[in-house]
């Protein structure tokens, strides 16, 4: 699979002969338009925005949602406290209400408008970029979000032996499932100062369309802070039925990405043998 950002090829994709990726790789053919809207532009290149950007994004964002209910349903303090995490933490309960869950969504995501649509999706996303404070950053990975504004965003269970390829280490230029699921894994959790028990925990089951290429190593994915809240919470993180470790489906080759902005747009290749061949 070939990828290219601002129309010059970036990177491709080669996936190994294994279940989750040939199960990824039928997944993306199901969906895949070949219009250049596949792939979200804005939150795949979300960590290039500045700060004050996401902030007025977020402020829009509530502004369009109270507007369309008719109610100030999500109340800001007059003066805003950018560090204070018990305020996104509200906010986020917020998203939730307002979302549903991935395979549940509710009435409001159903029937919206997709510009309302799109605001609770930048609620949750700003949100998330703000607490954990990844903008305008170097990131050490590149995320590749696939477009929400389908019908449909279809994912797949993971069957109980795939868990088996879960890694709990990272390797440059692989490529791994990204978090297909709306809810706090965690290691939102624990950065987010919730308890384990929080009722919109969601751990990574899914193989879905999101994918991220990682461009450092890790020896491991967790940090020390994490493991200490692991083991207070009586929470054994290396369990891989848990689904939090990394699902590794690939491998990329790097031909460009040194010249991104948070302006890029990126579309996915499908490279067919001929018609009616499927293979990439």
């Amino acid at each position: 699979m070939l990828y290219e950002i601002d129309g010059k090829p970036a990177f491709r994709i080669d996936l190994y002969d294994h279940a989750v990726a040939h199960k990824w790789k039928n997944l993306i053919e199901s969906i895949y338009v070949g219009d250049g809207e596949d792939i979200d532009h804005k939150r795949s290149f979300f960590s290039l925005w500045e700060e004050s950007e996401i902030q007025l994004l977020l402020l829009e964002a509530i502004k369009k949602i109270n507007a369309f209910l008719k109610t100030n349903f999500i109340k800001i303090p007059e003066n805003i406290n950018w560090r204070d995490q018990n305020f996104y933490n509200n906010l986020h309960m917020k998203f939730e209400t307002l979302s549903g869950e991935f395979d549940n969504p509710t009435k409001l995501i159903k029937i919206a408008p997709m510009d309302i649509k799109e605001s609770v999706r930048d609620l949750n996303y700003c949100v998330h970029a703000l607490e954990h404070r990844s903008f305008n950053s170097d990131e050490k990975y590149l995320p590749i979000q696939w477009t929400k504004k389908r019908i449909s965003t279809p994912r797949i269970k993971l069957a109980d032996d795939e868990y088996e390829l879960i890694q709990f280490h990272q390797r440059k230029n692989k490529v791994y499932l990204a978090y297909n699921e709306l809810g706090k894994s965690y290691a939102d959790l624990y950065e987010d100062n919730l308890p384990i028990g929080y009722a919109a925990t969601k751990n990574n089951h899914y193989i879905g369309a999101d994918i991220f290429i990682a461009l450092q190593n890790k020896k491991n994915i967790f940090s020390i802070g994490f493991l200490k809240w692991a083991k207070k919470n009586k929470m054994d993180p290396y369990e891989k039925k848990h689904g939090i470790g990394l699902l590794e489906i690939g491998k990329a080759e790097i031909i460009d990405i040194d010249y991104l902005t948070k302006d890029s747009k990126i579309d996915i290749i499908l490279e067919r043998k001929q018609k009616n061949d499927k293979s990439v």
